[in-house]
């Protein structure tokens, strides 16, 4: 019988595709949103149920979660992942207890698995190739928050006999994507006829397609592993790699203004994430490769860039 899925943050960038992902493999999808959220993600999916809350551990929301009879519960809301957020002070406030209360209820409701997402962001600024073992040693209130929340949810779910996995996601790019990120910056400059005004785009980044990311999420849950785990491409390239891309694909002669942006003082110079843990447990490997992932992409942004002219 095909498993039921708790998910909240699901009308995130990630979050969206991981439902895409759980309803391709025939998993049963609930998607816990609040009332104020935006549903824009969600308008094409016509096979989930949508139930609203206000609070994670109400009786009205654990009556009927009850009912769908969930067996895994996936967390990825996340308030103030924006980079303008990330030593906001709310990021150990609320977001920190909400993880804890997502355990709590997936223990209330008997599911067997719980899966959080984390985030590059518990390394902090190491400049090296990451795998879990790393210390951890994150600059911002953001990784602190997810490094505390999955040290703690992973122990609540010890605790109720769950499993627990926390997957440390690293940097995600694909069509619908916020446009405030690098990649759609870069391809929105470049249709509105503009110079993207870039560092040198020396830093060596690990990217990983929105697909393939939500891929290794459903990989988890289908192999049953719990522990901490990268979720990365496992390699890195040069930011100019993915400019040229994009420029490329475009066919687009303007050059970038390279070198315009200066390097901040705690630049990150080389993040990439070591796979090989995920990877071995469950045999999930990227498929998408950066030229079709950039193409993907771009046809998307153009077809955002289009509508918003239309209105």
């Amino acid at each position: 019988m095909p498993e039921n899925v708790v998910i909240t943050g699901g009308t995130g960038f990630i979050g969206s595709a991981i439902i895409a992902e759980l309803l391709a493999h025939g998993f049963n999808v609930i998607v816990l949103i609040r009332p104020e959220s935006d549903r824009t993600r969600l308008a094409h999916f016509s096979n989930i149920d949508v139930l609203t809350y206000v609070s994670l551990l109400s009786d009205e929301t654990c009556a009927a979660l009850t009912a769908k009879r969930p067996d895994v519960f996936i967390h990825c809301a996340w308030r103030g992942v924006a980079g303008n957020d990330r030593n906001e002070s709310f990021q150990v406030r609320g977001n920190i207890s909400l993880t804890l209360e997502s355990v709590e209820l997936a223990s209330a409701l008997n599911c067997k698995h719980w899966i959080g997402l984390g985030s590059q962001a518990e390394y902090g600024n190491q400049n090296i190739r990451l795998n879990e073992n790393a210390a951890v040693r994150p600059t911002t209130l953001y990784g602190k928050a997810k490094l505390a929340a999955g040290i703690a949810a992973l122990a609540q779910c010890e605790a109720h006999g769950i499993i627990g996995t926390w997957l440390r996601v690293f940097s995600t790019y694909g069509p619908g994507d916020s446009p405030n990120w690098f990649i759609p910056f870069v391809i929105q400059e470049f249709l509105a006829h503009n110079k993207p005004a870039l560092t040198k785009c020396e830093q060596q980044w690990d990217y990983l397609f929105v697909r393939d990311a939500a891929r290794a999420i459903v990989s988890v849950i289908i192999k049953r592993v719990g522990g901490v785990f990268n979720v990365g491409s496992g390699s890195s390239r040069p930011l100019i790699d993915y400019v040229e891309a994009i420029r490329a694909e475009l066919n687009f002669t303007l050059l970038p203004d390279y070198g315009a942006v200066l390097y901040r003082p705690d630049q990150v110079m080389h993040l990439e994430a070591d796979v090989s843990k995920l990877s071995s447990l469950t045999g999930w490997c990227p498929q998408v490769n950066l030229h079709d992932g950039i193409r993907e992409t771009v046809a998307f942004e153009l077809c955002r860039s289009m509508h918003s002219k239309r209105i």
